[in-house]
């Protein structure tokens, strides 16, 4: 098959989340399969071209935006370690230090047009390479836009005649919904703003187009396919999903194991694998003596995650001193929410010698976070599909998650009785649930070490290689073509 995979974000050229990750795993790993596939996405200011080896194309193209003729110069490179083109689109909107918000972390005023721009640039790079995608794969919000004008503006071009799309949710969150004044320089007919088409709620909604006009709607895993159909999960999108339940699908994300992958982790004081877990008590002794703590056999709570209410991270703040009394240690990277990280850096004065908070983001540490911790927790109120329980789960960490979207996917709950599970789940929100799910943890820990040993060995053994997910694209896709 021939697949334009379209996206406003790629690693390692630039990111700001999970979307960043897939964008250059899903390629790469459908091309293993042998399918000719290209990425298209967006050449922004904070990009290091030279460093990232991506070189000009052309120069001076013209995408028409409405009446004007948008300007935009095309570059090339490649996903690392495969022949994947990633073609960048170069333009004045897109142009910014930014990814999507200033240097001030404020939205751009003209976001709707950047992409818009973006979109019809796409159009316009695949018809210059004459390359007619089987499938048009794009990605949340900000290509929403992209299976609406190809199923109008460029429904009759022969290039496009047999081109199906797949639109999927990243984050139902984030639905790019601006006042219809804004994208008026794109010239939409005002007949499409009703609400049954791009309107919602008397404005123009990105994501909502992307799932009206594409041939199939996904998401990131099966249960989040479900919780996005009701109210709580739905953000106000869940009736307009409910119509395209048949064509939904939920597909877990892999992982990269050329990058993650404890047994040949160059970021790691020591490699280790499952037959063979020496190297993980030496991980674990050389982080508790980086980040200054005591250096003992607590076991390790780690926590790597975006600062946000989403993530459910109250819980742990406000059982932080009974968390404490279990005898452990909590080591937390990240950043967001002022309040979160002020709250967050009190704990760790009052328990110096067992938290570590690190308010920042670091690769580096983050591979030695996971290859550290004994436990790993992800409380989350709502989680699409999450990758760090994977992480862990491959480096040998037990998870604590709530059952919710992809956690619930991918970590099943421990049988005290069989012995069965990877993890410790709890399903209600509650400060109560969530202490339990640990307790049971820790306890399992300190009382049944071989049991524990076990688990850990076990949880390293599942499969999550993209090689197996790119699979499950592949049927999508296939499904997708056979659609009128």
């Amino acid at each position: 098959m021939k697949v334009a995979f379209i996206a406003a974000e790629i690693v390692p050229f630039s990111k700001t989340g999970g979307l960043a990750d897939v964008s250059s795993a899903i390629p790469k790993a459908l091309s293993d399969l042998g399918h000719d596939v290209i990425v298209i996405t967006p050449l922004y200011k904070s990009i290091d071209t030279e460093k990232n080896e991506i070189k000009l194309v052309s120069e001076n193209n013209l995408a028409k935006v409405g009446e004007k003729e948008e300007v935009f110069d095309l570059y090339l490179s490649h996903i690392p370690k495969s022949k994947v083109p990633v073609y960048f689109v170069k333009n004045h909107y897109l142009y910014r230090e930014g990814v999507y918000v200033d240097t001030d972390g404020i939205d751009y005023k003209d976001s709707p047009m950047r992409f818009i721009t973006f979109t019809k640039a796409v159009f316009k790079i695949l018809e210059n390479l004459e390359f007619s995608p089987d499938i048009i794969h794009a990605n949340d919000w900000h290509t929403g836009l992209l299976p609406f004008y190809l199923r109008t503006e460029y429904s009759d071009k022969d290039l496009f005649k047999r081109t199906k799309t797949i639109y999927t949710i990243h984050n139902i969150g984030y639905q790019g919904t601006y006042p219809f004044e804004s994208v008026k320089d794109a010239n939409i007919p005002d007949l499409y703003f009703n609400e049954d088409l791009l309107g919602f709620n008397n404005k123009l909604n990105f994501m909502k187009a992307g799932i009206v006009y594409s041939t199939i709607v996904s998401t990131v895993s099966s249960k989040y396919a479900e919780e996005i159909q009701t109210k709580k999960f739905g953000f106000g999108l869940e009736k307009i999903i409910k119509t395209r339940k048949d064509d939904l699908y939920g597909i877990v994300h892999g992982v990269d194991l050329t990058i993650w992958s404890p047994k040949t982790d160059s970021l790691l004081v020591k490699n280790y694998d499952s037959r063979n877990l020496k190297g993980k008590a030496e991980c674990k002794s050389y982080l508790q003596g980086k980040l200054n703590l005591e250096i003992n056999d607590k076991p390790i709570l780690g926590i790597i995650t975006r600062l946000a209410t989403q993530k459910g991270l109250y819980l742990i703040l406000r059982k932080f001193d009974e968390l404490m009394k279990l005898n452990v240690q909590i080591i937390l990277l990240g950043t967001g929410d002022k309040t979160l990280e002020t709250q967050f850096k009190k704990k760790e004065k009052q328990y110096p010698d067992d938290s570590s908070i690190n308010i920042m983001f670091d690769n580096v540490l983050a591979h030695q976070i996971e290859a550290a911790s004994d436990m790993f927790l992800m409380p989350s109120e709502y989680e699409p599909c999450g990758l760090n329980q994977i992480y862990s789960m491959i480096y040998g960490t037990v998870p604590v998650v709530r059952k919710t979207g992809g956690l619930s996917d991918t970590v099943q709950d421990f049988d005290p009785k069989t012995k069965e599970g990877y993890g410790f789940v709890f399903e209600k929100s509650t400060q109560k649930d969530f202490l339990k799910a640990v307790k049971r943890a820790v306890e399992l820990y300190y009382e049944e070490p071989n049991t524990w040993k076990k688990l850990t060995k076990r949880i390293m053994e599942l499969d999550f290689s993209w090689k197996k997910v790119a699979k499950k694209w592949q049927k999508v896709y296939e499904k997708a073509l056979a659609k009128r």
